[in-house]
């Protein structure tokens, strides 16, 4: 009989109102490296919970050798209605960008995860340009998901990606 055990061990970081998820980080393997993931806004969930998109990221990663992720995200207002929002300045945060440019420091790779949200809701085009910007300095390790047939760009709930990322590099336009 075989028993395999494991821990993963989970830090959230919010402001002091909790309105605004700044960071989620997720760590299953120490000796393996960890990725920053950047997604479009976080759930309620966290810790021990996790949404879908969360959920997904973190079994892809894994299968794809990460032993840790650092999730953040485009807006860091939780529970945000990203079809239907109406306004993107309130729902950045203060602090959010100081913490997608440290995470991206950290870790090994980043994955932008937001998809094509702009195409869903047109206020994301300025909100993306601003990270893609804030990323300039590390686009030699900015990664984003495709699929087996090669459409990129994906969000980790795209169905053709949910059990499967193939990871390439990001091609600024």
């Amino acid at each position: 009989m075989i028993t395999e055990k494991s821990v993963i061990r989970c830090e959230s970081v919010f402001s002091d109102d909790k309105a605004y998820r700044y960071l989620l980080v997720k760590t299953w393997d120490k000796s393996k490296p960890a990725a920053t993931v950047i997604s479009i806004s976080p759930s309620g969930f966290y810790n021990v919970e996790s949404d879908n998109t969360t959920m997904l990221i973190q079994n892809n990663l894994s299968k794809l050798g990460f032993g840790g992720m650092e999730l953040v995200n485009l807006l860091a207002g939780i529970n945000v209605d990203a079809k239907r929002l109406k306004s993107i300045a309130e729902e950045v945060g203060d602090e959010n960008d100081s913490f997608i440019v440290e995470s991206v420091k950290r870790t090994a790779f980043t994955v932008l995860a937001w998809g094509k949200i702009s195409n869903v809701n047109k206020l994301f085009e300025i909100r993306e340009r601003e990270v893609l910007e804030l990323l300039e300095p590390y686009t030699d390790k900015i990664k984003v998901i495709s699929d087996c047939t090669g459409r990129e760009c994906l969000h980790p709930l795209t169905p053709s990606v949910r059990n499967e990322w193939f990871l390439c590099p990001f091609k600024a336009d």
